[in-house]
This record gives structure tokens, sequence and C-alpha cells, in this order.
């Protein structure tokens, strides 16, 4: 039986118990969360933290939510610091060319990256049945698919950047060379990234966050201090791509390395053999489709941005963009070890553990979220004044609030998300998230021409709706289990 603590005041203002009891009334109605499930203050304290801290699963998940949120934070933090500096000195029509050739190289790079989450999947269930055999054939059948996938979205970005220079973007014809090396430097870094995911992928589906996240936040953080270094001695963004170049080419063997140190030795050369190949896709196309889908979010928006209103706006709008994404991006990171955790405690036959994850992870998600979102709604104008410039805060304080919220909401479906990738529910998560984005991507086409940078930004809004039926699958996948777990909320053991 539960010890009920005095209803008196345990420390916790009552506005806290009323956003606990409405937060919690809301996830009980839709099944993820045990009715009258016992909040944070209703235990002992010492108590609460002597179960965390003797729990294995507790550290480890949460030393991987922390690398996870270490790695996001890198590039974000210094691309902040650095932007009004690089702004200045390469101007917003070339710095919006570097962010061009980033979208690019970001959106075709998850478009070939995107079996990423059958290697976690399958690595990691394999991890949980011990058969090593299973994990060497799941890299080398990703290997395999993923250096194709990139070879062939590279050749399509290297083949098609004097049209999209010359005709489908607005890019300033003093700017043409350099836009054209940037984007074809960008293809080549492509293949390297394609390869590099594949171990990033095995190493956190063994739960071993910290080796690819140390290697990944010292690239993104000289990435950008080589090019703040390059723009000061009067360079441009083609130099910057070239130093991106090399210093992705050396991540990749290091984490070729480090993936041989934790997995043991495999063969980490690409496999044809058609079983292996086959498994890996019957659960990789489906997400594949999902990294479909995440670029029409991500990207396709400054796409169309670039098509119909130039690289200047496209600069201002990129910069709100990177001011409200950490909201989503640090909820998916600190909540990313959920997937292959959960994956492999299921595939070993747990019920309530599962479960009990997922409780702590959805609530903890929605505090996170809300914390990060209400300042910048708040303060948002004053903080661009502050960043940017009175001028800059004028033009993008609106655009910042609406993609505050467009994030927030779907930064909430982070944990559903991972939760149901763990369960095998793909083909479910794909679809939904097809939707979402085809959504997204109207209402951007939709409201661009008359709103301008404000209608790109509501939009993003309507991405929302689609993926909130992921609540909805939960609620019946958790009916099915046969026993309704009944332990504290917030213990994981």
């Amino acid at each position: 039986m539960r010890e009920r603590a005095p209803e008196a005041s345990a420390g916790i203002p009552n506005i806290s118990q009323r956003m606990w009891i409405t937060i919690s009334s809301a996830l009980a109605a839709l099944g993820l969360v045990e009715p009258g499930a016992q909040p944070f203050w209703r235990s002992s304290p010492s108590r609460v933290l002597q179960s965390l801290q003797a729990s294995r699963n507790f550290r480890e998940s949460a030393g991987n939510s922390f690398y996870s949120i270490a790695e996001y934070i890198a590039q974000p933090v210094s691309m902040l610091v650095a932007a009004p500096f690089l702004v200045h000195k390469l101007g917003l029509p070339q710095y919006g060319i570097w962010m061009l050739a980033s979208a690019i190289l970001g959106s075709m790079g998850i478009l070939s990256t995107g079996f990423g989450d059958a290697t976690v999947k399958y690595v990691s269930a394999y991890r949980g049945q011990n058969n090593q055999p299973g994990i060497e054939r799941t890299i080398r059948a990703t290997l395999s698919i993923n250096t194709l996938l990139g070879a062939f979205f590279g050749l399509l970005v290297w083949a098609s950047a004097p049209y999209a220079v010359d005709h489908l973007f607005k890019i300033e014809p003093v700017f043409r060379t350099a836009s054209l090396q940037t984007i074809r430097i960008s293809a080549v870094i492509l293949v390297l990234r394609s390869i590099e995911s594949v171990f990033v992928s095995t190493l956190r589906a063994f739960e071993r966050y910290g080796p690819p996240v140390k290697l990944n936040v010292f690239l993104r953080i000289i990435v950008v201090a080589s090019a703040v270094v390059l723009a000061a001695i009067g360079r441009g963004v083609a130099a910057i791509m070239i130093a991106t170049l090399f210093w992705s080419a050396l991540i990749v063997v290091l984490q070729v390395v480090a993936a041989r140190r934790v997995v043991g030795s495999f063969n980490p050369l690409p496999t044809f053999e058609r079983a292996a190949l086959a498994e890996v896709f019957s659960f990789g196309c489906f997400s594949w489709l999902q990294a479909l889908a995440a670029v029409v979010f991500s990207y396709a928006d400054r796409f169309l941005v670039a098509a119909m209103l130039g690289t200047a706006p496209l600069a201002i709008y990129v910069l709100c963009v990177q001011v409200a994404q950490p909201i989503h991006g640090l909820s998916s990171a600190a909540f990313n070890f959920v997937f292959p955790h959960i994956s492999s405690r299921h595939e070993a036959g747990e019920i309530h553990g599962p479960r009990r994850v997922f409780r702590l992870a959805l609530l903890s998600s929605v505090g996170l979220c809300l914390a990060l979102a209400a300042p910048l709604i708040l303060f948002g104008k004053p903080l661009l004044t502050l960043w940017m410039g009175v001028e800059f805060a004028k033009q993008a304080h609106v655009v910042l609030a609406i993609l505050v919220m467009a994030h927030l909401i779907l930064a909430i479906n982070i944990v559903p998300h991972y939760t149901l990738l763990a369960f095998g529910k793909v083909r479910f998560v794909s679809i939904v998230n097809i939707l979402g984005g085809i959504l997204s991507l109207a209402g951007v086409a939709l409201f661009v021409p008359p709103f301008g940078l404000v209608g790109a930004a509501i939009g993003r809004l309507l991405y929302g709706p689609a993926v909130a039926l992921n609540f909805i699958k939960l609620k019946s996948q958790f009916t099915q289990s046969p026993i309704r777990s009944k332990e504290p909320v917030l213990i994981c053991k």
C-alpha cells in the first residue's frame, strides 16, 4: 500500500498542485497515467532520491539524456553566440547562402540516414537477446543502405546545383559561384554523414551515448569556430564548407573506432545479404518515410522562403528558427534514450518497466517544454533586440512567437513518438508524420505569399494536430496490456 502524505503543504505551492492535477487528469483521460497517481511531493524526497540513485536503469538513462542534451545544444549555442559577428562579416545574403546549403545538407542528410531508427531498433533488440551475429548483420545491412542513399542524394545535389542556383532560389549574381561551390561541397559531406550515422545509431542502441556525443560536440563547435576565423580573415561561405568537409571526414573515422570499442570486433564493411537487408528494410522503410516528413517540417519551409522571398529574408527566418528549435530539439535529445531503452526492455518481456519509464519521461518532457517556451513567448521581442538589434526584432518578433508555439506542440509529442517506435508501431508513426508534413508544407505554400515570413511560421503550426494522434494510439497500446501497472509514476526500478 502507498503511504499517504498529509494534505497540508509539503513544500509545493498550490499553483503547482493545481498544475499537477490538471496535467494528470488530462493524461489519465487518455489512459497514459494511472488516475490518482502519486505526485512528486507525496513521496519522501529522501526515499525518492535513494530509489533513483539505486536504480542502474535510471542512472544510465539520466547519463544518456545528459549526453544527448549536450550534443544538441553545442551547435545552437555556438551559432547563437557567433551569429551577430558572422552576419556582420558575411552580410545577410551570404549568411543566407550558408543557411541554404546547411538546409540542403540537413534535409538530404535526414533522407540518406533515414534507416538509423532501424539500426537502433534491431541492434537494441539483438542486444537484449545477446545475439552478437544479429547485431553485426544489422550494422552491415544498414551501412549498405545508407551508403547507397548517401551516394544517390549526394549525386542528385551535385548535379542539380547549377539549376538550383540559377532558377530555383533568388540568389544575387555576384554570389553565383560561391553558392554553386557551397552546395556541391555539401553533397560530398552528405555521403560522409550517411556512413557516420550507422555507427552513431549503433552506439545509441547500446545506450552508450558518451562517445558519439563527444565527437559530435567537437565537430559542431569546431565548424562554428572555423567559420568565425575564416570570416574574420575575409573568406566566404565556400571556405567555411571546405573546413566543414575536413572535420566531417575526421569524425567519421573516429566514430567507427568508438563503435568497435563498444560492440566488439565486427566487420565494418557493407553486406548485400538478402535476409539482412530485408529485415532492416521492413522497419527502415517506414522510418525513412518519417524522415521525409521531418524534412518537410524542418527544411521545406526554408526552401520555399528562399524561392519566394530570397536569401536575406531566409537568414531572418532561420535565425528565428534557431531560437525556437531548442524547445523541440532539447526535448528530443533529453528523451532520445526512451527508444532503445524501452525497446530493449520490451523485447526482454517486461511489462511494468517500460510503462513506468514512459510515464516519468512524459511528465518530465511536458515540464521541460513549458519551461523553455514561456520565456520566448513572454520576452521574445526584447531578447531579439538584445541579440540582433532593434530593426531585426521589429521584423522577427511575431515570427518567433508563432515558431515557439509550433515547436512546443511538436516537442510534447517526443516521448509518445519514441515509445511507439520502441513498440514497433513504425507504420502508424510514419503515416502520422507524413500527414503532418503535408499539412505543414501546404500551409507554408498557402500563407507565405500573403503574409511573408509570418505565413511560413503559421504553416509550421499545422504539424501539431496531426502528431497529437500518437497519444490516442498509445492509449490503445497500453490498454492492450494484460496487467495495469500500480507502481508510483516517478520511481524507476
